[in-house]
């Protein structure tokens, strides 16, 4: 990455904290890049009414707030339909952004959410998914192999979609997959889970929320717009870093789940890239990487996850960081006797429907 690039970067990093002082043509590329990278709602929060700008910038600054203001509305709205399933027989959590909407956390101003994501016990999975589909929500359509997936070796539900609604729900029976190198039994996720007032909801207790924000980001999902989940863990950890012995508690809940490792990638990156106010002593408490784990992460993170340059396409070093974290996802996520049949034959269903694009193609003169 050049270094305007890197200057870029930290530029947004610091407007995301503090409003800024730039002139508009700097305005322009950060909103361009903070667009790309999902964090265009979250500058606006923290500069909207603070920064001293131009009624260009402000106007788009309004309008990211705003959007975002309407999708939190949304989240609220399908949380509040979703209100009559939740009964007295189970938990049911919140997870991730629709629980920080609901809390009231400082950190959901300006955060899209994209999609409902709810946890229940294993064990009453299958009721509440037919409380769901007997509500009107539909699951998403697949063949028996991906069903398998979901169910076998996913931590998750094919997803579900309500018709005419815009947010789907994501029905969670644990926060890992179950083939994955750091799974563990979510029964203590429901023991510590907290009541969010004024619902029939709970959410995850503050050290769960941030080891989910930190696996969630190093452990799980794609690399897309995955900076956003940096920025997560560092509200998460200014949120909860004043409550009496919170670090102490971060630390052995860390201990107790297997989690450590994803923690202090967590707590680095907070701290190089947003300087989050972590004690030293935390992260020196934790098993650190292997010295060579820990400089392929320096070196691949940023290039795979930090937002790219708008006015080119990524980089040869980009592309080749990008496959390298997402072969590391991969292997986190499932054993190699899984993997390779798996990834083999997502790689043939690929190259069918290409050929089939192909050969529906019309040709030069028009005729199929």
């Amino acid at each position: 990455m050049s270094s305007n690039g890197q200057s870029d970067i930290a530029l947004l990093m610091r407007g995301l904290r503090e409003p800024l002082s730039i002139d508009e043509a700097r305005w322009e590329r950060l909103l361009r890049i903070a667009r790309a990278s999902g964090l265009h709602a979250r500058l606006a929060a923290a500069n909207l009414d603070k920064a001293t700008t131009t009624d260009v910038v402000r106007r788009h600054l309004l309008s990211s707030a705003r959007i975002a203001a309407y999708r939190a509305q949304m989240v609220r709205a399908e949380l509040f339909h979703l209100t009559p399933l939740v009964t007295d027989d189970f938990p049911v959590i919140v997870l991730k952004g629709g629980a920080y909407i609901l809390q009231g956390r400082a950190l959901a101003e300006g955060r899209f959410v994209s999609d409902v994501d709810l946890l229940v016990p294993n064990a009453h999975l299958r009721a509440m998914e037919s409380r769901l589909r007997a509500a009107g929500w539909q699951p998403e359509k697949l063949d028996p192999y991906d069903e398998r997936y979901y169910r076998d070796w996913s931590h998750e539900t094919p997803p579900m979609r309500f018709p005419g609604h815009s947010l789907e729900v994501d029905l969670h029976h644990a926060i890992t997959p179950v083939t994955g190198s750091l799974a563990f039994d979510p029964a203590s996720l429901f023991a510590r889970s907290e009541p969010i007032p004024g619902t029939p909801f709970r959410a995850l207790c503050a050290e769960d929320q941030v080891l989910h924000a930190c696996l969630h980001c190093f452990h799980d999902g794609e690399l897309d717009l995955r900076v956003r989940e940096v920025v997560d863990i560092d509200g998460l950890l200014r949120t909860f870093a004043a409550r009496g012995g919170f670090w102490d508690r971060l630390l052995a809940r860390a201990a107790e789940l297997g989690l450590q490792r994803p923690l202090w990638y967590g707590l680095h990156f907070a701290r190089n890239w947003l300087d989050c106010p972590v004690p030293s002593a935390v992260p020196d408490a934790l098993p650190a990487p292997h010295t060579l784990s820990r400089a392929a992460m320096d070196a691949l993170v940023p290039l795979a996850m930090l937002p790219p340059d708008p006015d080119f396409p990524p980089s040869l070093h980009v592309r080749v960081a990008r496959t390298l974290m997402r072969t590391r996802y991969h292997l986190l996520r499932m054993p190699l006797q899984l993997l390779v049949p798996h990834l083999a034959r997502k790689t043939l269903r690929r190259l069918k429907a290409r050929l089939d694009r192909r050969a529906e193609a019309p040709t030069e003169d028009g005729a199929p």
